[in-house]
C-alpha cells in the first residue's frame, strides 16, 4: 500500500527555493533542504529528483512568481509607458521569509556554466526585456522612434533593473532605489 506524504510539496518547494535564494546552491546542503523543508531524505528524492533538480523547480517557480508579479504591477498603473515600466522595475516577489533582490539574479550569477539555470533566466530575462520594449512603444515620445532605437533602450533599462536587484540584494534601501530609479527614467522621457 501507497504511503501518503506528510508534508505539502508546494510548500517545501517554496522553503527550498528560500534556502536556495538565501545560501546559493553550493552553500545548500542537501541536508540544510531536509530540515527547512521538514521532509526526510527520501522523500525530498522521490518527491523532487536531485539536489539539482530541485533548484531547477525552484528556479522556474521563482521565474513564473516574478512574473505574474511584474504583470500585476503594469496592470495597476493607469498610465501606459513609464510610469508602467517604473512599476515593473519596483515589482518584487513576495514570499514570506525571501532575501531581498533576485533569484534569477543570483541564480546566473553563481551558476552560468549550468545550461538549464542559463536556459530558464535567459527566458525569463528576454521576456522581461521584450515588455520592456513594448511598454516604451505605449510611451507618446517613443512611438516615432526606429524599432532598433527602443530595442537599445529597453536593453538599458533592463541591465539597470539587474543592477538594481543585486543593490537590493545588498541592502539597499528602497528610497534609493526608488529615487534610482526615477533618476534612470528622466533619461527617457
Amino acid at each position: 500500500m501507497a504511503r501518503t506524504k506528510s508534508f505539502e510539496p508546494a510548500v517545501a518547494l517554496e522553503k527550498a527555493m528560500i534556502e536556495f535564494w538565501q545560501q546559493g546552491y553550493e552553500r545548500t546542503s542537501t541536508d540544510t533542504l531536509t530540515a527547512s523543508m521538514g521532509v526526510g531524505k527520501r522523500s525530498l528524492y522521490d518527491t523532487f529528483g536531485s539536489k539539482h533538480d530541485l533548484y531547477l523547480r525552484t528556479l522556474v517557480t521563482y521565474i513564473e512568481r516574478a512574473e505574474a508579479s511584474h504583470a500585476e504591477a503594469v496592470e495597476a498603473v493607469p498610465h501606459a509607458g513609464l510610469p508602467r515600466v517604473r512599476a515593473l522595475l519596483r515589482s518584487r516577489v513576495e514570499i514570506p521569509g525571501c532575501p531581498a533582490g533576485c533569484y534569477a539574479v543570483n541564480a546566473a550569477t553563481e551558476r552560468p556554466d549550468d545550461p538549464d539555470v542559463l536556459a530558464a533566466v535567459t527566458g525569463y530575462f528576454t521576456r522581461s526585456r521584450d515588455l520592456i520594449t513594448w511598454l516604451l512603444r505605449q510611451e507618446a515620445g517613443w512611438a516615432g522612434v526606429t524599432s532598433e532605437q527602443r530595442n537599445s533602450a529597453a536593453e538599458t533599462i533592463h541591465n539597470t533593473w539587474l543592477g538594481l536587484r543585486v543593490q537590493a540584494r545588498l541592502g539597499r534601501p528602497d528610497l534609493e532605489l526608488d529615487a534610482e530609479t526615477d533618476e534612470l527614467l528622466t533619461r527617457f522621457r
